[in-house]
């Protein structure tokens, strides 16, 4: 192979290189989740540019890419010098989370008022500062304990006033970690205890009143048992009088209605001897009484027929 041939094809590679270059430079792609601004020689042109290729001058012209994804912007602040003050001039620390997404309608302000997202950021952290330290100078250090999730809500709301104006949507803001001193997370853990040994104690007093009401309970339950038992006894005698009384009611009557029919008999008998008579009557019979008569001598009265 001569020297011409080796330039010819070293010239072609080049020239192969350089278009290849410039084709790269010359266009980019926006992928679905992405948002473009283009950007030539420092001066914004043209609208926010949406997923796809775009073509534009190689070299001069760059296109910045934005993604819309989630983000999540973490804040430590330790319980030193930068720490949060409380209102009973306690120093604490703390580490704050910010989860964010670029708003896509002002995009384009990421670029001209503010360059790059590192200025959004660092004014994001200078606003957790401050929301935190506005926040917490409301509490104090033992109130920080017991409302955690109202202080973070304040936090929240404040971070959500104070980055209005950045092209970003907040969609939450949250305190993963409080620090303080050892001297304070001692006594944390001692009134924790405490707490445990009155809680344990209301338990033990709680269950000694569940178990007298339980016992009291069983007294009243025996108590209505036995009451429910003499009532029965009662309702059973009462029943067994009852029963008596109309069996001696049923003999009274029974003799009564004997003696009704003894005396329907007897009164039966008399009219049947009354009846024989009145056959056997010949229309003599004298009465049973005869007067005497004047002269006061004797009559004597004719045999009666039989």
């Amino acid at each position: 192979m001569n020297e011409k041939l080796i330039k010819k094809l070293i010239t072609a590679g080049s020239i192969v290189a350089l278009v290849f270059i410039v084709i790269i430079n010359s266009c980019s792609v926006i992928s679905p989740n992405e948002r473009g601004i283009q950007v030539t020689l420092g001066q914004v042109e043209g609208n926010v540019i949406q997923p796809g290729m775009k073509f534009h001058a190689p070299f001069i012209t760059q296109i910045r890419k934005f993604r819309l994804e989630p983000k999540t912007y973490e804040v430590s602040f330790s319980c030193g010098s930068d720490g949060a003050i409380t209102k009973d001039m306690q120093t604490v620390g703390s580490t704050v989370a910010v989860r964010y997404v670029y708003d896509e309608k002002r995009i384009m302000d990421i670029v001209t008022r503010y360059q790059n997202d590192a200025i959004i950021q660092g004014a994001m952290r200078d606003n957790v500062k401050a929301s935190l330290k506005e926040t917490v100078g409301q509490y104090s250090i033992y109130d920080l304990v017991e409302k955690q999730n109202e202080v973070t809500t304040k936090v929240a709301q404040a971070m959500l006033t104070r980055m209005a104006d950045y092209p970003i949507d907040i969609s939450q803001t949250t305190i993963t970690n409080w620090d303080w001193s050892d001297d304070f997370d001692k006594q944390i853990k001692e009134t924790a205890n405490r707490a445990q040994e009155v809680k344990k104690a209301e338990q033990d007093l709680k269950l000694a009143e569940q178990q007298a009401q339980k016992q009291v309970k069983e007294a009243e339950a025996k108590k209505a048992a036995a009451e429910q038992e003499a009532e029965a006894e009662l309702i059973k005698a009462q029943k067994a009088a009852e029963a008596k009384r109309v069996e001696a009611d049923a003999l009274a009557y029974y003799n009564a209605k004997v003696a009704q029919n003894y005396q329907v008999e007897i009164r039966l008998k008399e009219l049947e001897i009354q009846l024989e008579r009145a056959k056997r009557w010949d229309g003599r019979q004298v009465p049973e009484y005869v007067p005497l008569t004047a002269a006061g001598g004797i009559v004597n009265l004719p045999a009666a027929r039989e």
